[in-house]
């Protein structure tokens, strides 16, 4: 597919996509094919399904909770070309007798009192008490095909508990990478794979360092290529205006 840049709209005044979006795609782009189906859940903008479309050609659905984000996915895959399927919609409620072959998430999942709840919309996007992981494994077990792969992020201090809830819901978890702000800093993200019942034993990809000092700017050269390679360009807009537009039929 062509590597042309990926504009996303998304809002000034909820949750963005980061780093973590994009490292997500980077670590699930090497685990789709262009036959496969891709199912984003928790889908936000939809930078991540439609990154992975981009790159393989996938058939593409996309299930998000919030209306506003919904509207700037369908607009972000029109700009871009991609195909896509967005369903508006809590992802424990949704019922398909489609079956997928990659489930790709970037869950909320920070503990309750974490994430502030001034903004509504954050708060939903970033608690797990909104999406508990637990009810996630039951809910994408049940739409994997048999042969598929559930692909996502987490806070690296959770994984105890992630590769345990995973086990314990009939889900292997067959490669995972962790990401570390610096070779002296603790990881802070846990990128994984996950299957059902397979017997492969966990494979640990080496570190992803995302900078060499302590300056932001200081990228190492694997994020300053996976950013190149993602080519996405980000542009805000408010809530507010989502809704008049809409009324328009834009």
């Amino acid at each position: 597919m062509d590597k042309k840049i990926l504009k996303i709209y998304q809002l000034h005044d909820g949750y963005c996509y980061n780093s973590d979006s994009l490292f997500l795609y980077d670590f699930a782009r090497g685990f789709v094919k262009k036959t496969d189906s891709i199912l984003d859940v928790g889908s936000g903008s939809g930078v991540v399904g439609l990154l992975c479309a981009r790159e393989s050609g996938a058939e593409l659905m996309m299930i998000e909770i919030d209306s506003s984000m919904v509207f700037l996915s369908e607009l972000n895959a029109k700009s871009a070309g991609i195909q896509a399927r967005i369903v508006c919609k809590n992802f424990l409620e949704f019922q398909s007798i489609q079956k997928f072959d990659m489930i790709v998430s970037n869950p909320p999942f920070y503990r309750s009192g974490i994430v502030s709840a001034g903004n509504k919309r954050i708060c939903i996007a970033r608690s797990e008490e909104f999406l508990p992981f637990e009810k996630l494994c039951m809910q994408v077990k049940r739409l994997l095909k048999p042969q598929g792969s559930f692909v996502f992020c987490y806070d690296a201090k959770e994984s105890h508990r992630i590769f345990y809830m995973l086990k314990d819901m009939g889900l292997n978890a067959e490669i995972a990478r962790f990401v570390y702000p610096r070779l002296d800093k603790e990881a802070s993200l846990l990128l994984c794979k996950a299957r059902i019942r397979t017997k492969s034993s966990l494979k640990i990809l080496p570190p992803l360092i995302t900078h060499q000092s302590k300056l932001q700017t200081d990228n190492s050269d694997e994020v300053k290529a996976i950013y190149a390679h993602a080519n996405t360009y980000s542009i805000k807009v408010f809530a507010e205006d989502i809704c008049i537009e809409s009324k328009k039929g834009i």
